[in-house]
């Protein structure tokens, strides 16, 4: 049986948050006798022969897994698809909301736009690139908005307040919920446990449960988080889907191991030539 060969890309600045969880990938790679090899995408990745076998992009950039899926044929975990929608968050909004998901209101705010006379605080403005909570504001009354229309760059996104401080995030693994994790924070809007929020392992409710599975429907999902927010009257919204996950609350809060769960599912795929 040939030994199979595997590319890791990272942007350069997560390569350097993440060097555990990286060195983690690539040990259960040699344990189901696989090599992966860490490519930094602002290096550069350029395809010559002999190709890899499978790419596993955590860069965040489509463009790497377009040309290893449409222009080689080598499967990309998450695929082009999913990396595209997921990293712009406007467009993520659009997509959930054209196929019948709930979404908090949300408006794309480009150059020279004025805020929708509707959009009243309040709001929450964000990078429509952004992840981990970064950039982030709370716009609580008239002041933080023009403040915000002012100084915040372009294009960014303004959206309608759901319940501050607490989130969900489920765990998505081979198209089935891997585990769920309740994100609060008694101090920040923002619950994201890299900004100091508490986290706790929970049981997804079967309206958690049904939404991820109509995400998995349209999107499907290697390893991805989708992540909750709730109604002030009850009920959720999909917050967002994060493409690259992070997983540190799952090594923190339980004795799973995604890496090796995460390669094993790569390995059987490739095994099975998809």
């Amino acid at each position: 049986m040939s030994r199979k060969h595997g590319v890791l890309l990272y942007a350069r600045a997560d390569a350097a948050r993440n060097r555990w969880f990286i060195q983690r990938l690539c040990e259960c790679a040699e344990s189901e006798g696989m090599t992966l090899r860490l490519c930094i995408a602002e290096d550069g990745f350029h395809l010559h022969a002999p190709y890899p076998d499978f790419v596993i992009n955590r860069s965040r950039n489509a463009a790497f897994s377009q040309m290893c899926e449409e222009t080689a044929g080598i499967p990309v975990y998450n695929s082009i698809m999913v990396t595209e929608i997921t990293n712009d968050k406007y467009r993520t909004h659009l997509f959930l909301r054209q196929n019948g998901l709930p979404t908090a209101d949300t408006v794309l705010i480009r150059s020279g736009d004025a805020c929708p006379a509707d959009y009243l605080p309040p709001l929450v403005a964000k990078p429509a690139d952004g992840h981990g909570g970064a950039g982030v504001t709370q716009l609580s009354d008239q002041a933080a908005l023009a403040r915000a229309l002012r100084e915040m760059s372009r294009p960014f996104l303004l959206q309608r307040q759901m319940q501050t401080g607490w989130d969900t995030r489920v765990y998505v693994m081979d198209g089935e919920i891997y585990a769920a994790v309740l994100r609060t924070s008694a101090s920040d809007f923002r619950s994201n446990f890299s900004l100091g929020g508490a986290a706790s392992v929970i049981e997804p409710d079967s309206e958690m449960r049904a939404l991820v599975s109509r995400v998995q429907e349209i999107l499907p999902l290697d390893f991805a988080g989708v992540d909750f927010l709730r109604r002030p009257d009850g009920g959720y919204v999909i917050g967002e889907i994060e493409d690259a996950v992070g997983c540190r609350m799952l090594y923190a809060l339980t004795g799973l191991d995604p890496a090796a769960d995460y390669i094993r599912m790569i390995a059987r795929r490739t095994e099975r030539g998809i």
